[in-house]
């Protein structure tokens, strides 16, 4: 059960991430807003989009493991993302703008917060809360398995020595295509012009099948 769905989502993904290559790359010419808290929730968009095309062509090639360990990164991403953008982190700045050169030691003391100490300072924010309860609802359903897969904890050994259901990849699949969706909408947002978001509209759409959590 779910072998055909599987089959048929695969490259539909795969589509999806075409038209939001040709997006990313619009966006970068350009360019998110000056501020630098901008630029860095820009460039960790950025980030988040590697790291869910990886995840997808990983998975593709029969590598579902490695894949399921980068949907982590993909989220966390996304999560800083909207951490620089919305919350209140002047303090963090200050301490970024004064460090000088950072080199590996300094790097450490720079560290941005724990993704669930992110999300309380969100829900604080002026943030979407739509997109907060999307993002939340996200890690709570997943946050488990994320931290086997990305540790190579007991479910990612058991499961990848037994091998993986086709809905278990099936389900994954769309809803990280979901955490991607709200990127391409956060780094729309970056660049401060409105008509960057039509095209993310037109995505929704074209592609709701791939799309279990953000709907047109």
């Amino acid at each position: 059960m779910y072998e055909k769905e599987l089959e048929a989502l695969l490259p539909r993904c795969f589509e999806m991430y075409d038209f939001m290559a040709e997006h990313v790359e619009q966006l970068q010419h350009l360019e998110a807003v000056p501020e630098l808290k901008w630029r860095m929730a820009f460039q960790s968009g950025i980030l988040s989009f590697e790291h869910g095309l990886s995840s997808l062509q990983l998975i593709a090639d029969g590598f579902a493991s490695s894949g399921f360990a980068l949907m982590r990164p993909q989220y966390e991403s996304l999560i800083r993302g909207f951490w620089l953008m919305y919350a209140d982190t002047e303090a963090w700045f200050n301490k970024l703008s004064t460090a000088g050169k950072v080199g590996p030691n300094e790097i450490k003391k720079l560290e941005t917060p724990l993704i669930g100490e992110m999300l309380r300072a969100l829900e604080k924010s002026d943030a979407p809360a739509h997109i907060l309860s999307q993002l939340n609802d996200f890690r709570g359903i997943n946050n488990s398995a994320f931290n086997s897969f990305t540790h190579s904890g007991l479910i990612a050994l058991v499961s990848n020595g037994v091998g993986y259901e086709p809905k278990v990849i099936y389900d994954a699949l769309r809803n990280c295509n979901a955490v991607a969706a709200i990127n391409m909408q956060m780094l729309s947002i970056l660049t401060g012009y409105e008509e960057a978001m039509e095209p993310v509209r037109k995505m929704h759409h074209h592609f709701v099948d791939c799309l279990p959590i953000v709907q047109a």
